[in-house]
């Protein structure tokens, strides 16, 4: 493993991000109300209950109180309390990847697409397990195809998620093991 192999890192490839404009989206022809989610800066509406299979945000144009999906998957940007302060623009080559071939990508993606590839085929060679063996197969033939510039963008943004999403399960688990000024009372009423 030579040290040029950790030159650049992952921090190093730069995030579509986009703002928002406001929360709660505009739907209705005809009847107005605003639905669960956000509006973009780029006039991108993002609906809570439109999502792809692996959680990511679908895109939408919001048009005259009309949603239209579009191909474009977003990811939050949350701040260190969690709150939502941005979205993350997602590699269009996302969707080609299985949820468990995204978690794959994430965990192995280092800096390049050649070294991705050759960690996944090392593993290849000692994975026994019929069904993981094919997983490592699967997510190495699909990667092979993606473009190398798309493909460090690519686990740029999955590597972004899956922390992300670690991380706010961490601190949404962390709020429910803190107890409730409310169970505190209660419980201080019955010792007494």
């Amino acid at each position: 493993m030579g040290h040029d192999r950790y030159a650049m890192t992952l921090a190093d490839t730069p995030a579509e991000l986009v703002g928002i404009l406001r929360e709660g989206v505009p739907v209705g022809l005809f009847q107005n109300r605003t639905e669960a989610g956000y509006l973009l800066e780029d006039g991108t509406a993002l609906l809570e209950a439109e999502k792809d299979e692996n959680g990511f945000y679908l895109g939408g144009a919001g048009m005259d109180g009309m949603y239209l999906k579009t191909s474009a998957r977003y990811e939050p940007v949350r701040d260190e309390d969690g709150r939502v302060t941005a979205f993350r623009r997602i590699s269009p080559f996302a969707p080609r990847f299985t949820d468990e071939e995204q978690k794959l990508i994430s965990q192995y993606a280092l800096n390049t697409q050649e070294n991705l590839l050759s960690d996944l085929e090392a593993a290849m060679r000692v994975i026994k397990e019929p069904r993981l063996h094919t997983l490592f197969a699967s997510t190495r033939d699909k990667l092979a195809q993606v473009p190398p510039d798309a493909c460090t963008r690519l686990m740029a943004d999955l590597r972004f998620t899956y922390q992300s999403r670690h991380q706010q399960d961490l601190r949404q688990r962390a709020r429910s093991a803190k107890p409730s000024k409310h169970k505190n009372k209660r419980r201080r009423d019955m010792e007494r």
